[in-house]
């Protein structure tokens, strides 16, 4: 059961390229923000997807930047930060449909509510990547424990 959870990290793909078409068609070819809602929506929907991948797959940038506590420290601040940010941002846009009254208003109302699932792909980022430094720190134990182990024998 677990497989299908990490298999569905791969349905980032496909919302990624449905963010991609729909932020290049509401800001390039047709102005139009309702599209790059949609895009946001999708976008947030991707990274949520991608933040289901295994844990113990960890890429040697990822390990170099888990043994320097400086940077790790400073790429989960960085990670809460976009996530703070978004959670302003989503309510930023919400309420301008309490100040104004015209129709753009409801566009905009809309933006941030498709900015929703972006917050919540951010936090689960930040778990998935906290999760990531909690198994590389076990992994590193047990592999330094080995290491003694062979070397007192």
């Amino acid at each position: 059961m677990i497989r299908l959870f990490y298999y569905s990290q791969y349905l980032f793909w496909p919302f990624f390229a449905l963010t991609v078409f729909y932020i290049i068609k509401g800001s390039v070819f047709e102005p139009n923000l309702n599209d790059v809602s949609l895009g946001v929506l999708f976008m947030g929907i991707a990274f949520g997807f991608s933040s289901m991948g295994d844990v113990s797959d960890i890429s040697k940038r990822e390990e170099k930047m888990f043994l320097n506590e400086k940077k790790f420290k400073s790429q989960v601040i960085y990670i809460a930060a976009c996530g703070i940010m978004t959670v302003f941002m989503t309510l930023f846009f919400m309420s301008l449909k309490w100040f104004g009254t015209n129709e753009s208003a409801d566009v905009y109302y809309n933006l941030g509510l498709n900015c929703s699932p972006l917050i919540l792909a951010m936090f689960f980022t930040l778990k998935q990547f906290l999760d990531k430094k909690a198994y590389f720190d076990i992994k590193r134990q047990e592999d330094l424990q080995l290491e003694n182990q062979c070397v007192d024998s």
